[in-house]
């Protein structure tokens, strides 16, 4: 099953039923079975575009960033983002996409997308906000998205009664969802963030503690796959290297400006012994602790 509606791409069959539709410039599915289909090479689209992967894995590039897109996720991109396949061709499997074209649509977030639509002008302003601000292009977990497609294009091809009404509906949808998607991505990073402040103000209140990961995994209410996940996204540190990160700078403070013992500064910063200290950080600094202190006399 293929099928490939546009206004703009002469290979396009059938183009004649998006005539009455002004608001969709492209509409397509398409299943690539072989490597060599279709060439497709940065290119600009005159409209917002979403695409949905149903089958397959999508090397992808925004504005010069990559991306590997899985089945279940999609991406948007804005007309003045430059996007396509960093080879040149299109990977096998199987993809949906349209591209809507706003009636105003600017870099700086102004957006409106017609006068048939009924989103309130304070909706437009926020669809244009998220969607120039966007910076990850990705969807996650953005199955929503299909269901509009295989809709879109049962409309667009039985044209029943109610036709362009159900269409102008589902292409709204498509906004609404992808904006709430975003969003929800956006909220998840901020409360991830603030999670890891007060993971490293917890870390850093009890320095000397001798921390076992399943106990920071239970105090913060998640398993130790997803603690590692975090911390490295935040740190590129496993969690125990990066206390290990957070003691030696404990203990780079207190060797810049203290005359403690090593023994001492080596029990307040959370190592066993002044030996099992002095080689920590001999190993991670590129010198001793002594040798550290000395160039702060």
């Amino acid at each position: 099953m293929h099928f490939f509606y546009s206004k703009t791409d002469r290979e396009a069959s059938n183009s004649e039923k998006l005539n009455e539709f002004d608001f969709i410039n492209d509409f397509g599915f398409e299943e690539y079975k072989d490597i060599r289909q279709k060439p497709l090479g940065l290119h600009y689209n005159k409209g917002i575009e979403f695409c949905y992967v149903n089958k397959g894995r999508y090397e992808w590039v925004v504005d010069d960033k990559n991306y590997l897109i899985f089945p279940g996720n999609g991406f948007v991109t804005c007309p003045w983002q430059q996007h396509g396949s960093p080879r040149d061709v299109v990977d096998l499997g199987e993809i949906y996409w349209i591209v809507i074209k706003p009636e105003l649509f600017t870099e700086g977030g102004f957006f409106y997308l017609g006068d048939w639509s009924r989103f309130s002008s304070s909706e437009n302003k926020l669809i244009g906000a998220v969607l120039s601000k966007n910076l990850k292009h990705t969807i996650q977990k953005a199955q929503p998205l299909k269901i509009l497609f295989e809709n879109l294009r049962h409309e667009i091809e039985n044209k029943k009664f109610g036709y362009f009404q159900r269409v102008s509906n589902l292409v709204e949808e498509f906004l609404i969802d992808t904006v709430r998607i975003i969003q929800s991505k956006e909220n998840q990073i901020k409360e991830n963030r603030n999670w890891f402040n007060d993971f490293n103000d917890l870390i850093n209140a009890n320095i000397s503690k001798k921390w076992k990961l399943n106990d920071l995994a239970q105090l913060n209410n998640i398993g130790i796959t997803t603690l590692t996940q975090l911390v490295k996204r935040y740190t590129g540190y496993t969690p125990a290297n990066y206390i290990i990160y957070l003691r030696l700078e404990k203990a780079k403070e207190q060797l810049r400006n203290s005359s403690k013992k090593l023994t001492n500064i080596a029990l307040d910063c959370g190592f066993y012994s002044s030996q099992h200290f002095s080689s920590t950080f001999s190993r991670w600094a590129g010198m001793t602790p002594s040798a550290y202190r000395l160039q702060f006399l």
